[in-house]
């Protein structure tokens, strides 16, 4: 059995558990009229949180995420998922992103296809930290570094004549 089915069935089980403590039908004592007028008093109009409501499996699973410390974890997955809706097709196209965690917290590695783009998206810095805290929200990434493409393995070799070899872009 997966993780997944496996979270499933413990989130029926709580449901159920939750369902049997709360309502007063499935109680041993019967569902006496008394009971009923208490609970409803209790709760007040349908504008309340109920705690009988059933809740959805998202918000289940966003309470569990909360309360398990995955919640940053998965939002900075986000940021990767949702690169292409953050930067745009245009950068995407030619910038790939990467979060780590480093000791100042989380780092977001822009890695460009060449030295041009990787210039680019330096200038456009202030609008990405604007998308990320839009779309994935904010304090999420901690740090944002660029980086161009690297250049490539050249071996040397006896046949080989010393220089600088290529300069502007490796891409």
């Amino acid at each position: 059995m997966s993780d997944a089915d496996d979270l499933a069935h413990r989130m029926v089980a709580r449901a159920r558990a939750t369902s049997r403590s709360t309502n007063p039908s499935h109680s041993p004592k019967g569902n006496s009229r008394k009971q009923r007028r208490k609970t409803d008093a209790t709760y007040g109009s349908s504008a309340m949180d109920d705690p009988r409501d059933p809740r959805t499996a998202g918000r289940v699973l966003g309470d569990w995420l909360r309360d398990s410390g995955f919640e940053d974890a998965v939002a900075a997955g986000g940021v990767e998922a949702q690169w292409e809706v953050i930067a745009g097709p245009d950068v995407a196209a030619h910038v790939s992103a990467q979060v780590m965690d480093t000791e100042t917290g989380r780092t977001l590695w822009l890695r460009a296809d060449s030295t041009a783009w990787a210039t680019q998206v330096k200038l456009l810095l202030p609008e990405l930290r604007r998308r990320i805290d839009e779309v994935v929200g904010s304090g999420i990434v901690a740090d944002i570094r660029i980086t161009g493409p690297t250049p490539p393995r050249r071996a040397p070799g006896l046949r080989r004549v010393p220089g600088p070899g290529p300069r502007d872009t490796y891409g």
